[in-house]
């Protein structure tokens, strides 16, 4: 609903304010005046099957060039009056607003930070030393670490893995 003079009208009465008998109104021109989006069709309708008033429909197609209105109801003069009716619009008081005064902002404090992401990245890496000492130790203990069978950075299980008594595994898969 658009409001005119502090008082809200249905777009119906908006748009049957360019129509004249006998005149063509582009939707175009109905869409504009109301200024609600593309409701002209809508408009149109409210017009004839609420309000009684006929109209033509120029097309182009399936587009609607333009509405012609051919015949008015008996109350027509009382419908257009509904648009161009106007109220007086309420009269708002407006207080007197205080304004605070900005407050005085506090000194931020900054705290010294604490030298712990050396010491910690330190005690971190001698764990992780002890720890690799200790693996290379119980690899070296069952002959798998400097110059046991699997030397060499493999650990496998099986060193035949490959062969099964004289038959070679990529010919016997094929």
């Amino acid at each position: 609903m658009s409001k005119i003079a502090g008082r809200e009208v249905r777009g119906e009465f908006l748009a049957l304010q360019l129509f004249k008998l006998g005149e063509p109104v582009s939707p175009t021109d109905i869409n504009k005046h109301v200024g609600y989006g593309d409701y002209a069709a809508k408009y149109i309708s409210f017009l004839k099957n609420r309000h009684g008033f006929e109209f033509t429909t120029q097309k182009d197609g399936r587009a609607v060039v333009s509405y012609t209105l051919i015949s008015e109801p008996d109350n027509a003069e009382a419908v257009r009056a509904i648009a161009t009716a106007t109220k007086a619009p309420k009269q708002v008081k407006i207080k007197a607003v205080k304004i605070a005064k900005p407050k005085a902002s506090k000194p931020i404090k900054v705290r010294q930070s604490k030298q712990t992401a050396p010491l910690a990245k330190a005690a971190r890496n001698v764990l992780k030393d002890r720890a690799d000492a200790e693996a290379d130790r119980l690899l070296a203990e069952i002959g798998m670490k400097n110059g046991g069978e699997y030397a060499g950075g493999t650990y496998s299980v099986d060193p035949d893995w490959d062969s099964m008594d004289g038959i070679d595994v990529a010919n016997f898969l094929k």
